[in-house]
């Protein structure tokens, strides 16, 4: 009935980051699972606020998304805006 219990990958974030992590490969439309992943990193950016700069821009946590995850996120349309040349609108 209950989820098997781990220790999250991040502490400061917490096993529910670990969880909505692991969700985003089951989204299937293109555009909420980009959202989706974008609302992770804003979490991110809460949780590690050291990272963020007075714009609210963060490349350190934009790669932690990516070390986390244990898929390629750009096999899912999820890039990095660091090396894109997108601009960090994670919030």
């Amino acid at each position: 009935m209950f989820l098997p219990t781990r220790k999250p990958k991040d502490y400061d974030c917490g096993l529910n980051l670990d969880l909505m992590i692991e969700a985003i490969p089951r989204i299937e439309d293109k555009d909420e699972r980009i959202d989706y992943a974008k609302r992770v990193v804003g979490l991110i950016k809460q949780s590690h606020i050291s990272w963020v700069d007075e714009e609210g821009n963060s490349p350190e946590a934009w790669q932690h998304f990516f070390d986390l995850a244990d898929f390629n996120p750009e096999d899912y349309g999820i890039y990095n805006p660091y090396t894109s040349g997108d601009v960090d609108d994670a919030r």
